[in-house]
């Protein structure tokens, strides 16, 4: 890997455009430094340094990833994902917007950056306001890529577990039950934590489809059964809040509506802004 590729690589980890990775050309001049990531123009070491600082790399990672030979194909994906779900929950949706050139100019193969051009429309879908029409076409897009995959893997289980949304309640639930049946006793860390965000998901459609006093106790129960670990305690307090909800919407008790507006509070003390305030608009919504 050559010092071009590696600064290119670390740019588009941090969602960057080459103006701003350079501070506005006043380390090198943009049109420089694009002929490095070019492999054209061959950098000074003290610009370089002055780069790596200016964007908080570390030098030692720096330089002793020069001679690797890791796939960072994979690597640049797991990156605009990690963009794609923070910019998702922060409903920022200019910052998912300019995800799509950074895909375009990353190394990832033609078939790779359709792909995820295709999973940023279907995020911007995902975030449309009601009132808004929608794309049936690249609804059904995703839905046809979803099972496009043979069996319900963890790929499967996270592409269904983002767009359950384009689905309806009853496809839903048959298609939950099948997964929640297959996956319930795993101790895969990876796998329960799309497992969790079905179930998590369907308590929140159960509202809308005004199923949520007669069509949530199977999930609810199999909830239970994932024992908490530290990388589940988002999807942990988001079930909590979901819960209280359904048994104040089935009881009429003050303390289950409290609780769930203690969590929202919480999420957005945490600085999970975007998701609180969610909740917080369905606290109001079905009081």
């Amino acid at each position: 890997m050559t010092i071009g590729d590696l600064l290119k690589e670390y740019r588009i980890e941090q969602g960057k455009y080459q103006k701003e990775f350079t501070n506005d050309g006043q380390i090198v001049s943009q049109s420089f430094y694009s002929k490095v990531e070019k492999n054209v123009n061959r950098i000074t070491a003290d610009s370089l340094l002055e780069l790596l600082h200016y964007n908080k790399i570390s030098l030692w990672e720096f330089f002793s990833r020069l001679n690797q030979s890791d796939d960072f194909m994979h690597q640049q994906t797991q990156s605009f994902h990690k963009i794609l779900i923070e910019a998702y929950y922060a409903n920022d949706k200019a910052k998912i917007k300019q995800l799509k050139p950074i895909i375009k100019e990353s190394y990832l193969s033609d078939k790779g950056k359709e792909e995820e051009l295709l999973l940023v429309e279907a995020v911007l879908e995902l975030m449309k306001d009601p009132s808004e029409e929608p794309d049936l076409e690249l609804r059904n897009k995703i839905k046809e890529k979803i099972f496009n995959i043979p069996s319900f893997n963890q790929a499967k289980m996270e592409l269904f577990c983002n767009f359950m949304y384009f689905y309806d309640f009853e496809s839903n639930k048959i298609i939950a039950q099948r997964i929640i049946k297959q996956y319930i006793s795993t101790n895969d860390i990876e796998l329960q934590k799309p497992l969790l965000g079905i179930i998590i998901n369907i308590l929140a459609l159960s509202f809308d489809a005004g199923k949520e006093k007669t069509e949530t106790e199977f999930f609810i129960e199999s909830a239970k059964k994932i024992k908490m670990h530290p990388e589940l305690t988002f999807g942990k307090l988001a079930l909590l809040f979901y819960t209280n909800l359904i048994n104040y919407r089935k009881t009429g008790q003050q303390k289950y509506y409290k609780q769930s507006s203690d969590i929202a509070d919480t999420m957005i003390l945490v600085g999970i802004t975007g998701y609180g305030k969610i909740l917080h608009d369905l606290l109001v919504k079905y009081k």
